[in-house]
């Protein structure tokens, strides 16, 4: 075997590694179900709490989330943590 064709099953190997460890990304929406601690459930389908949650400045800014609040969350690292994006002002 070549160099030439070595190179390129090496390259089309790192291109299939990539492809198996990409994830989509995934947007949810849930609500806020507890604020001590954090509990947010997602589409009525299971509940995250703080070890799965990661707030951004604008969520966490003065405590700006209550009970009932609708949120969107941003699946990251295959499901192991949400990102809490903003909470959803129905216009």
């Amino acid at each position: 075997m070549s160099n030439t064709q070595k190179f390129i099953g090496a390259l089309k190997q790192i291109n299939q590694g990539v492809k198996d460890n990409s994830q989509d990304v995934t947007f949810y929406y849930g609500q806020v179900i507890e604020i001590h601690p954090l509990q947010i459930q997602v589409d009525q389908r299971f509940i995250l709490d703080e070890d799965f949650l990661v707030l951004t400045s604008t969520v966490a800014v003065n405590n700006s989330l209550h009970i009932g609040d609708k949120v969107v969350l941003l699946r990251a690292q295959g499901g192991q943590q949400y990102i809490v994006l903003d909470k959803v002002v129905a216009t």
